[in-house]
């Protein structure tokens, strides 16, 4: 059985870069990412008129996300690395300290400041800005809570520096 290494944290946090990085790092590990279910869902399996403007609150992605991520742990011996940003605290507890309770997980969370984040927002090729200029207000203050710990200094460090962190809290 393999272990969970879940990277959570507000947009432009360094999220992805730090997964990837992590992956290239370690011979044994997976890159799960919930962003793809949540597009298939938003895409081609919940019709517009129902969609809720946020896969998250949609509980099937909610559910796929959970068991897909257990599923993948369960089979693989090693580690699947899983960056997403999950902030309100039911779905936090719904999804990433359920998959706590049957796989090993540990749970870090990337932090900047406001200032920082939309000012890597605004450099950002694709199109999470918008998204992120809506939800950081709400974001930032709900990862400060202790359920998201371990939190991790994005701000000041680079992404190598905290896939460094990780790795040493992890003990790999």
């Amino acid at each position: 059985m393999g272990r969970v290494l879940w990277i959570n944290g507000c947009f432009s946090t360094g999220k992805t870069a730090v997964a990837t990085l992590l992956v290239d790092r370690l011979s044994d590990a997976f890159l799960l990412d919930p962003e793809v279910i949540g597009g298939v869902l938003r895409d081609r399996l919940v019709p517009p008129s129902v969609y809720p403007g946020d896969f998250q609150d949609l509980s099937l992605w909610r559910t796929f996300t959970r068991e897909a991520v257990v599923d993948a742990a369960e089979r693989f011996d090693g580690i699947v690395i899983v960056p997403m940003t999950v902030a309100r605290h039911e779905y936090f507890d719904e999804v990433i300290a359920a998959v706590g309770r049957r796989v090993r997980l540990d749970h870090f969370t990337l932090t900047a400041s406001r200032e920082t984040i939309l000012e890597r927002e605004a450099g950002r090729a694709d199109e999470t800005g918008d998204w992120a200029r809506k939800t950081v207000d709400w974001v930032l203050p709900a990862l400060a809570d202790s359920r998201f710990a371990v939190h991790i200094d994005a701000e000041t460090q680079t992404a190598l520096d905290v896939t460094d962190d990780i790795l040493r809290r992890i003990s790999l």
